[in-house]
């Protein structure tokens, strides 16, 4: 767990003990949707900046994301209905080489927290977090991240990374 002055940065909640299966599936799913800003908006994400306004059509490089489905993901919807059932989740695949630009969410739209899991987290992989510095992620490891706070990530590896936005809080 690391702090600031103003509270949690990162907690370490748990680790997935079936995170290599989930990672297999995600390797064999193949309907991956390009990750940009008009995804985030249609998705009930408003709080595109105008920075951001030149990805809309293409997209960020290498980020990509999936509602996933019970028939494309068992292992993870039989994981994460015992845990977190109640949000939608939403598994993001980083590619090798790719990057997570700093930022941080809406602080009046957005909740402060959320659980991420990084499904793999391949060496040379970095997320960081003002204030809390790099999160010492490993493999199937569930964090509770504050992203009221400038967070990014950087997947300087010869693999791709995928994670999962497990549910929001307070």
């Amino acid at each position: 767990m690391d702090y600031d002055t103003n509270g949690i940065c990162w907690e370490l909640i748990e680790n997935c003990s079936v995170w290599n299966d989930i990672l297999e599936e995600c390797k064999r799913f193949d309907k991956w949707k390009p990750h940009n800003p008009l995804t985030i908006e249609e998705e009930g994400h408003p709080n595109l900046s105008i920075k951001l306004q030149k990805f809309a059509k293409d997209g960020f490089n290498g980020r990509w994301l999936t509602k996933p489905t019970k028939e494309d993901f068992p292992t993870f919807f039989n994981w994460y209905d015992k845990r977190f059932g109640d949000y939608e989740p939403e598994i993001r695949r980083l590619d090798a080489g790719a990057v997570i630009l700093p930022h941080l969410h809406n602080h009046v739209k957005e909740k402060k927290y959320l659980y991420n899991m990084s499904i793999n987290h391949p060496k040379g992989c970095k997320f960081g977090i003002k204030g809390g510095g790099i999160i010492p992620y490993k493999n199937g490891d569930v964090m509770k991240i504050n992203v009221h706070k400038e967070h990014c990530v950087w997947n300087n590896s010869s693999e791709n990374r995928y994670h999962v936005i497990l549910g929001v809080l307070d």
